[in-house]
């Protein structure tokens, strides 16, 4: 596939349809770029009369609109977060904001990320980190744990407080089995910097990723893939929804206080599983 080409934007002016057209299609790098360009056109040669359009209610115009793009991705951080976090993502759009427990330390519209450094350990002692994260599921569609600190480090933070090697992994593969295996990263500006990326990949990408298909797929490998598909279910939820509903026409005829009764289901799930189950 080739490079999108930057638009001239010079173009858009021929006519009122062409520059709304550009605009109903345009993303918001493009939007970005032409109300840079609009705004230096009017820097320099304000008197210009450069179209049929009144160039300063254009800008403006434009403005809104990428104003509202950005007001509707709902890309928000934690006010109590650490500065260089919250001043590295503050720059890239983020609204610094009061999250509550929960909803994560970073939060778009379908992203919610949870950050740890010193309270990690702590958190997986007192069942917090499991509580939270959980929380998180319900809410977003893509939930992640960071903890910003290496594994070496934390690893010796553990032989401070009498925890053996062993028992850590222990605890951290428990947060790999109900599907948080988290993510060690030292640097808060790296970090801050992979979220960034996290949430570009989710949210503005066309997603490559290849699922393999088995070789010989028998009728349950379809019937598992379809139940799969459902928002916020893997593999460990799956069976347990199977156990209780083998066929797809008879788990479509379930109801949200039902599926609720499954452990690991929670309402805001149910209520996302029975919309896609019964979309026309």
């Amino acid at each position: 596939m080739g490079a999108t080409k930057t638009p001239k934007y010079g173009k858009m002016f021929e006519s009122i349809e062409r520059t709304r057209a550009f605009l109903d299609d345009a993303s918001l790098g493009q939007m970005l770029g032409f109300y840079r360009y609009l705004h230096d056109h009017l820097q320099t040669d304000p008197t210009d009369d450069l179209s049929p359009m009144d160039v300063y209610d254009l800008r403006e115009q434009v403005g809104g609109m990428i104003l509202t793009e950005m007001m509707g991705r709902h890309r928000r951080i934690d006010h109590r977060e650490h500065w260089v976090m919250v001043e590295y993502l503050s720059h890239l759009g983020f609204e610094v904001v009061h999250l509550k427990t929960g909803e994560g330390d970073m939060k778009t519209e379908r992203v919610a990320i949870e950050r740890k450094e010193d309270d990690f350990l702590p958190s997986l002692f007192d069942g917090r980190s499991l509580r939270q994260l959980s929380a998180m599921r319900e809410a977003s569609e893509f939930s992640y744990l960071l903890v910003t600190k290496s594994f070496q480090q934390v690893k010796e933070g553990a032989l401070k407080q009498g925890v053996s090697e062993a028992t850590l992994l222990s605890f951290v593969a428990s947060l790999c089995a109900v599907g948080y295996p988290p993510i060690f990263i030292e640097g808060k500006h790296d970090a801050a910097s992979l979220i960034h990326r996290i949430v570009g990949k989710i949210e503005d990408d066309k997603h490559r990723l290849y699922v393999p298909r088995p070789a010989s797929p028998q009728v349950l490998d379809y019937r598992n893939a379809l139940i799969e598909g459902l928002p916020n279910i893997g593999p460990k939820l799956r069976r347990r929804i199977i156990a209780i509903y083998p066929s797809i026409s008879s788990l479509c005829e379930a109801t949200i206080e039902d599926l609720t009764n499954i452990e690991g289901v929670g309402k805001t799930t149910a209520e996302r599983i029975i919309s896609v189950l019964n979309s026309a």
